[in-house]
């Protein structure tokens, strides 16, 4: 980690820094957007619906009592406050000759638009009118759709048991126009678009990825998704922020305890006996006034301990075999001999004499492989690793302060904490390894608001993810690489000279697990900084922002891979046994690597909209945008880069880095200078537009169409390998009694040069083209009575795509593959980014939400269909337009809440005594249920070359559908296998990708608590979550049930989502939960 602490890096992070203040300082005074503040906006009418110019209209956010902002009305009669943060607001209107009216319970989200309408009545203005802000139940003023989730009230009790470190999945299954990869970790997708396309933030400042390491989502106040027409304020086409809670004028506090445990859920449907899991979960948190009306604070810590083990088998030389002596391999099922390599002939009895065995492979055996404890030759060692297979600790923490320095200055920063420990298993207990992770974010946010009309908002944020190999937890630490070689007495390896690093040599002997311990070191995974600067003024019918956001992204690597003390294969060649082999010292292939350590990459974007609101009339508003973006390719401190140029075939680096070529890199491969870091777009110039009209107060119709640059990815494109760090590969033979080399010197002197594995090279275009995503919707809202209907057409057409494809295949023929067929014969594959990716995407979606009430409820269904010209790669020469694998036809989501109306307060039982009422009383309902169809798979055959290309396996030949009537589909044969055969030679398979559909999702979960009142401030709940409560078993289809090449497994299911997938659910799992809080 100290890597950090100087040199290039935090040079340039300092000139970024400096660069960025600048901008800062430049850009003010005027800027709003991306960090989570919203806006109230209405007309004022009297009775007769005439409008009121020159009212009064105050806000005071009730929870700190502080008046957040006062604006007038325009000559229209309308009203608009602008920057204002998440949370309940009092509105208030005056105007002399009318009645005060007072609007209570007005509830802002995250980056919300809402309207107050205001009905004055004529009196005089020390009376009084005061309303209840209803809750919205449609949108009606932006053109994009989007979600809000109430965490503060709902997430504590979302029946999804461990969803306190499952962070932002569990929130993101339930919301509309969201589905995840295949698989129990399968990465969300919006709106049909990848996932390098969607941003996740924390209170308005961008995260990685959407499974960032430091959320939270127990200290989240709210959630705020946007899948669809998102405005030009950001660059992704959909956006998920987390608004953390802050404190209020009251103090609060909160202890929780979560408990998970296998004995009170049922087994998996292909286990034997229910796997043993145990969680402990548990909650602090304390929040109010640092001094009241002014600074407030908010802290929460969690705490998880997973007292879990893990049983592991292994097979272990028996205690003669250590010894040489192999005459238990003459009873064996077939007889083994071992010959002395030396002389061809066999050892006496199978025995080898003690002065031939390798003083290494005693060592080895002395230190690291263990004796066997069963009987038998296999998987006759059994132990108990005594920690889980994951973290078996993990703390998470985070701490928020608000100030405000005057009626027109605010500020808050936020800075939190994601601590797991790990003790990974070895193959054996004496090769385990430890694994430290430490991942923080951080915001400063400062807000000015410079008149009712402008506000400043300035942020500075980021977030580091680091992780530490081999230090002490727990009183274990691996011994230093460099101390395990000596012990050994190994030579010949270790040439980048690391003295204090964990890892160790390898040694793969066949029929026992490979011998190794874990790299070592410490890698900075992201280390990323935002700053943003944005401005919101309000002038007329028009609302006008604009501002910039700049990312930097950083990574460093400081492991050391393990092949750089050695890699050393024993197979059986010499002795007819491969651990023979190995006490003997002979292998029979060794490699080793000078790898480049302490690697520092980087790369940036920038960002500059603008953005008018036009409320063209009180009914139609319009959301007209522009914005630039520009993203920097990624560069590596060290200078070594490489690129290919497929006109020439030339392999190029910069001219500084021509002498850090490897000496054993091919001579028939050409190496010159010349430029290989890509050049950005500068004419990233994208529009948008919203339309959002009225029909009536209770009817709206919206739509926008907007542009959007595609985002290749962070690190996309990185360049940092070809020809400067090789892996040497010797090969040892035996001439004349006499081995090439033997340990413990395992690689050969003199003039033998190592075998260097076949290049293979990606050309990154030096010019980048960022493809177009062009998306749309058109939507009809409608509120009945207190429900909210929404009917919403979205699509998208991407155009302009790049991907990467190998094109060094030749065409499909008759003709024998070999390496002179291929375009470039000097490599193995040669990879291009081609610009001509296309997907389209079309759905429809229908939601309907209940906000008010005793029983409240979130539904949708959603049908979806998704195509892509990227997916059969196989064939260079002919992409084709196929089905997305991650889409299901269908998806239903029903969430519904019953806050059960009995006992006092409510409407049954109201009066009733007070210990009666701790029995009835207090109880609440939630149930969430997932319905989705099948997501797409494709059928494969492995093997064979039909196509004479070197594509050994691929898309078959289909001769029929292959889809089985949904009442013929079981787990022992899901499609119809007959439908596919290995094509004939000459040619690839005509079968397309994703046309089989694999198998849906049922799964009902099920919250019951209990409130029991304490005193009028405290009191305390306890709940029972259930997850798949029917146990019903959601089926994974795994990849190689669609080999067609693998006899009696064809089509053959037998696995289920695991415990931890979300909302796709395992089997049933049940987790207790009992909370304090006042």
């Amino acid at each position: 980690m100290s890597g950090w602490k100087s040199g290039p890096l935090t040079r340039k992070f300092h000139a970024e820094f400096c660069s960025s203040l600048m901008l800062v300082l430049l850009s003010a005074p005027v800027i709003h957007g991306q960090e989570g503040l919203s806006t109230l906006r209405g007309t004022v009418t009297d009775k007769s619906g005439a409008l009121v110019a020159g009212a009064s209209i105050s806000a005071r956010e009730v929870s700190t009592n502080i008046v957040a902002r006062t604006v007038t009305t325009d000559a229209q009669g309308s009203y608009e406050m602008p920057g204002l943060k998440t949370g309940t607001y009092q509105l208030t209107a005056t105007l002399a000759g009318f009645k005060k009216s007072v609007t209570d319970d007005v509830m802002l989200q995250s980056n919300q638009v809402r309207r107050i309408d205001v009905v004055l009545e004529v009196g005089e203005v020390a009376s009084e009118v005061t309303v209840s802000a209803a809750a919205t139940a449609i949108q009606t003023e932006q053109g994009k759709i989007g979600t809000d989730f109430n965490a503060a009230k709902r997430y504590w009790d979302l029946p999804i048991p461990g969803n306190a470190f499952s962070g932002t999945y569990a929130v993101l299954a339930i919301l509309p126009e969201v589905q995840r990869e295949p698989g129990d970790w399968g990465a969300p997708r919006f709106a049909g678009q990848g996932g390098a396309q969607v941003d996740m933030g924390q209170d308005g400042i961008k995260e990685e990825t959407l499974n960032s390491q430091t959320v939270n989502m127990e200290s989240v106040q709210e959630v705020k998704a946007v899948s669809v027409n998102q405005t030009a304020e950001y660059s992704r086409i959909g956006f998920f922020d987390t608004i953390t809670k802050s404190g209020t004028n009251e103090y609060h506090g909160e202890a929780s305890y979560y408990h998970r445990n296998s004995a009170l859920g049922a087994r998996n449907f292909f286990e034997d006996q229910k796997a043993k899991v145990i969680y402990h979960t548990m909650n602090l948190s304390a929040s109010g006034p640092i001094f009241k009306n002014k600074t407030f604070f908010y802290g929460i810590w969690n705490g998880e301990r997973v007292p879990g083990k893990a049983f592991y088998l292994q097979s272990a030389p028996t205690p003669r075999m250590r010894g040489g002596d192999f005459s238990e391999l003459f009873t064996s099922s077939p007889a083994v001999i071992i010959n002395d390599p030396l002389t061809g002939s066999p050892f006496p009895g199978n025995i080898i004499p003690p002065n031939r065995i390798s003083s290494v492979a005693k060592t080895l055996q002395e230190n690291f492989i263990p004796e066997p404890n069963r009987s038998g030759l296999v998987d006759n060692f059994g132990w108990i690793h005594p920690y889980p297979d994951d973290q078996f600790r993990a703390d998470v923490w985070s701490v928020r302060v608000d100030h405000r320095l005057n009626d027109k200055h605010s500020l808050y920063g936020r800075f939190q904490g994601y601590l797991p420990r790990y003790i990974d298993a070895g193959n054996y207990p004496t090769l385990n390894a430890t694994t430290n992770r430490q991942s923080h974010a951080w915001v400063a946010t400062d807000i000015y608001v410079f008149s009712p009309t402008t506000v400043n908002t300035f942020t500075f944020g980021g977030n580091r993810d680091g992780i530490k190999y081999d230090i002490p937890i727990e009183g274990i630490q691996p011994a230093p690489a460099a101390t395990v070689v000596e012990k050994l007495g190994l030579q010949g390896v270790n040439a980048a000279g690391v003295t204090k690093i964990g890892g160790s040599p390898t040694f793969r002997i066949d029929g026992y697990p490979d011998i190794f311990i874990n790299r070592g070191g410490s890698v900075v995974d992201h280390r990323n900084f935002t700053y943003a600067d944005n401005v919101t003024r309000s002038a007329g019918k028009h609302v006008v922002k604009f501002g910039f956001e700049q990312r930097s992204y950083f990574r460093f690597d400081g492991t050391v891979p393990n092949d750089n003390y050695g890699n050393f294969a024993f197979d059986g060649t010499w002795t007819g046994n491969a651990y023979a082999d190995f006490l003997l010292g002979l292998p029979i292939t060794s490699s080793r690597l000078n790898p480049i350590l302490n690697r520092k990459y980087s790369t940036k974007e920038l960002g500059i909209f603008v953005t008018d609101t036009f409320k063209v009339t009180p009914k139609l508003t319009l959301d007209i945008g522009l914005r630039w973006d520009r993203f920097s390719a990624t560069t590596y401190d060290d200078g070594l880069m490489y690129n290919w140029d497929p006109k020439t075939g030339d392999v190029v680096v910069p001219q500084k880095a021509r002498s850090k070529v490897s000496p054993y890199y091919p001579k028939t491969i050409n190496v010159v200078a010349g430029q290989v870091v890509p050049d950005p777009k500068m004419r990233n110039f994208v529009p948008r537009i919203g339309v959002a009209y009225r029909l009536t107060d209770k009817m709206v119709f919206r739509g926008g169409y907007g542009i959007y640059n595609e985002f290749l990815g962070q690190f996309a494109r990185q360049q940092g390998g070809g020809p400067f760090a090789l892996t040497e590969t010797y090969y040892n033979e035996i001439t004349n009694g006499v081995p090439l080399f033997q340990m413990p010197d395992p690689f050969p002197s003199g003039g033998v040069s190592p075998t260097v594995p076949s290049q293979s090279v990606t050309a990154v275009p030096l010019h980048t083209e960022n493809g177009k995503i062009h998306q749309f919707n058109a939507t009809v809202e409608r509120q009945v009575s207190d429900i909210g209907l929404r009917l919403s057409y979205i699509g998208s057409r991407n155009r302009d795509l790049n991907y990467s494809i190998n094109t060094n295949k030749p065409e499909a023929s008759l003709i024998p593959f070999t390496s002179s067929r291929r375009p470039y014969p000097q490599f193995v594959s040669a990879t291009v980014y081609r610009t001509n990716g296309a997907t389209n995407y079309d759905s429809m979606t229908f939601e309907a939400n209940r906000r008010v009430g005793w029983v409240t409820f979130d539904a949708h269904w959603t049908w979806a269909h998704g195509m892509n010209n990227m997916l059969n790669k196989e064939n260079p020469y002919a992409p084709l337009f196929w089905n997305r694998d991650f889409f299901a036809k269908h998806r239903v989501v029903f969430n519904t809440v019953w806050e059960l109306p009995f006992g006092r307060g409510h409407r049954f039982l109201s009066s009733i005594p007070g210990a009666a009422n701790q029995i009835l009383g207090g109880w609440r309902l939630v149930w969430v249920t997932y319905l989705q169809g099948g997501q797409y798979f494709s059928p494969k055959f492995s093997g064979s070359d039909p196509s004479r290309t070197n594509t050994r396996g691929g898309f078959p030949d289909r001769v029929c559908d292959g889809n089985l009537p949904p009442g013929q589909r079981s787990i022992h044969s899901w499609f119809d296998a007959s439908c596919f055969v290995v094509p004939p030679a000459g040619r690839f398979g005509n079968s397309g990708a994703n046309i089989l559909e694999g198998p849906g999702i049922q799964v009902h979960n099920l919250t019951v608590l209990k409130r029991f009142p304490i005193t009028e401030r405290l009191h305390f709940d306890f709940m029972a979550l259930i997850s798949n409560v029917f146990n019903h078993p959601n089926f994974l289809f795994p990849d190689s049930a669609s080999n067609i090449s693998v006899p009696g497994g064809v089509g053959v299911i037998g696995e289920t989502y695991g415990l931890y997938s979300g909302e796709r659910a395992g089997q049933r799992m049940v987790e207790l939960r009992g909370r304090i809080e006042f």
